[in-house]
């Protein structure tokens, strides 16, 4: 029995989703070959497909300038990899993606031009915004940084710059890597990003306000086809920028925020699975501190804690040069722009309670951060479907061919083409995943006509809050064998009754019958199939 959303095998797995996949690219790229050379581009584009499916999964990540998307981006990969400042600095696209060994390497906007490897030591003078050298980074289409990061493993991800930039050139170069023209963005229709497997968009805690509601406004659109809860997460980012001394923390009032933008915004819940809380800036540090920080702070945790607390205020009381406090005012401004004031007033907290190992203080600074949820929730929503949400992009990629390819083909190589196009659908008509993840659109559509308990059990069994069985059945996480096959066999019956009821149609009916299957695999597995 072939695999649902939660079970779905890699390209190297020949019995996996994936390696059905490569399967019907080989057959279709040979189709193809019978073309001769004028289809040969329609086989080089099926090729091309089969290469993207191999690769690992893409998380593109999107939003207005300053909004910390490269803060963000270095706290998941626990490295300071990427320039970050309160100016817009990313000026290019940069790919971050796991090697052993790290490498850089420039691609070029000019056709032909070779691409060239440089130190990875040069990444912030290839993608920083720089007014004197603005000619050389016009020059480079993206920027692919690979490093041994074990978060990378999971897929890479891709920070972009800011899609309201001042600088338009800069929201261009974020635009032509989504495959999005200029002309898009002025309208309410956009293209989905055909570039990017998933997308994490990044909104900061100050909004979103007029202009912030206006880039959601066009990224979000009612035509931005791959934006959906399945392929889209939000971050709510500068949680840290919430705290207030005794105040609560600043991740529950993130909580509090992301949950009201989600209810307010118009469009959010249609678009994105969750908007999540984060302090990005201590996420960050976490990955950096050491022990001459340690030797910093420890000299400021000796303050009086209402004296601390004073200087905490506001950077101008901080970093001034007050004979009064410890460390030089250039120390402490360099410390204020590592840890931010919430930063700053936690790990003093912890010193004085006796910790100053390095270790703690790093998981400290990680936990507080709320980087770990986060990091979880792109792993499970994206990473235990990465086969499938890959083929799905690959599929309306490919469905696009005979607009896009086939103008200058002759009616023998369209039917060639069609035929190939074919076998493609036909896999994704007998793929059960594929069942699953149409329900699901059509669940965050607004397209199908259930109750909300019944809404939310086919999210919770389609693994939208987890892949375990007990997790799609809802039940306890030591739930025994038996229980799990009781509770889905009874659900399996109600479904089973919903289908075949006759009071159910369109898309409804359909969803119907996947869970009928998804009950169905879950029996499977669980009878040791």
């Amino acid at each position: 029995m072939t695999g649902g959303l939660g079970d779905l095998g890699g390209l190297g797995d020949p019995g996996g989703l994936g390696g059905r996949a490569d399967a019907a690219l080989d057959a279709a790229r040979r189709l193809l070959a019978r073309g001769g050379g004028s289809a040969e581009v329609l086989r080089a584009a099926f090729e091309a497909e089969q290469q993207r499916l191999r690769r690992q999964m893409s998380v593109v990540v999107v939003g207005r300038i300053s909004a910390g998307k490269s803060t963000l981006v270095n706290a998941l990969i626990g490295e300071e990899r990427v320039a970050t400042g309160s100016q817009e600095l990313t000026f290019n696209v940069n790919r971050l993606r796991y090697a052993d060994t790290p490498r850089l390497l420039v691609r070029y906007r000019e056709e032909g031009r070779p691409s060239v490897e440089y130190s990875p030591d040069r990444l912030a003078e290839l993608t920083a915004r720089r007014d004197d050298h603005l000619e050389q980074l016009r020059g480079i289409r993206e920027v692919l940084v690979e490093f041994p990061a074990p978060y990378l493993r999971l897929f890479e991800l891709i920070d972009t710059p800011g899609l309201d930039s001042v600088y338009g050139e800069d929201s261009l170069n974020t635009l032509a890597f989504l495959r999005l023209r200029p002309e898009e963005v002025a309208s309410t229709s956009r293209r989905h990003a055909t570039a990017a497997d998933a997308l994490l968009l990044v909104l900061p805690v100050r909004g979103p306000s007029t202009t912030d509601a206006e880039v959601v406004a066009h990224f979000l659109g009612r035509d931005f086809e791959n934006s959906t809860p399945l392929t889209t997460l939000g971050a709510l980012t500068k949680c840290e920028e919430l705290w207030e001394p005794g105040g609560p923390h600043p991740l529950v009032l993130g909580r509090r925020l992301a949950d009201r933008i989600l209810q307010d915004a118009p469009g959010m819940r249609r678009r994105l699975f969750d908007l999540t809380p984060v302090c990005g800036l201590i996420g960050q540090a976490a990955a950096t501190l050491d022990e001459s920080d340690v030797a910093a702070l420890e000299e400021l945790a000796a303050l009086r804690p209402d004296l601390l607390s004073y200087l905490l205020g506001a950077a101008s009381f901080f970093g001034g040069e007050d004979e009064g406090a410890p460390l030089d005012g250039t120390r402490r401004r360099a410390l204020w722009r590592r840890y931010g004031p919430y930063g700053l007033h936690t790990l003093c907290e912890r010193i004085r309670d006796g910790e100053r190992r390095v270790p703690e203080l790093r998981a400290l600074l990680a936990e507080d951060s709320g980087l770990d949820g986060l990091r979880a929730q792109l792993a499970d929503h994206f990473g235990h479907r990465s086969a499938l949400l890959k083929l799905h992009t690959a599929l309306e990629r490919i469905r696009r061919m005979p607009q896009d390819l086939a103008a200058g083909v002759g009616p023998r190589e369209r039917a060639l083409l069609e035929e190939a196009i074919g076998l493609v659908e036909a896999l994704a008509l007998d793929e059960p995943g594929f069942a699953e993840l149409r329900t699901l659109r059509a669940l965050y559509g607004g397209r199908l006509r259930l109750d909300a308990e019944a809404t939310e059990e086919l999210r919770r069994l389609l693994g939208e809050f987890g892949r375990g069985p007990a997790d799609r059945l809802g039940l306890p996480a030591d739930s025994g064998a038996d229980a799990l096959r009781a509770e889905a066999r009874r659900r399996h019956g109600v479904w089973l009754n919903r289908w075949q009821s006759g009071g159910l149609s369109g898309p409804t009916r359909a969803a119907a019958r996947a869970a009928v299957r998804a009950y169905e695999h879950l029996l499977y597995g669980l009878d040791g199939g």
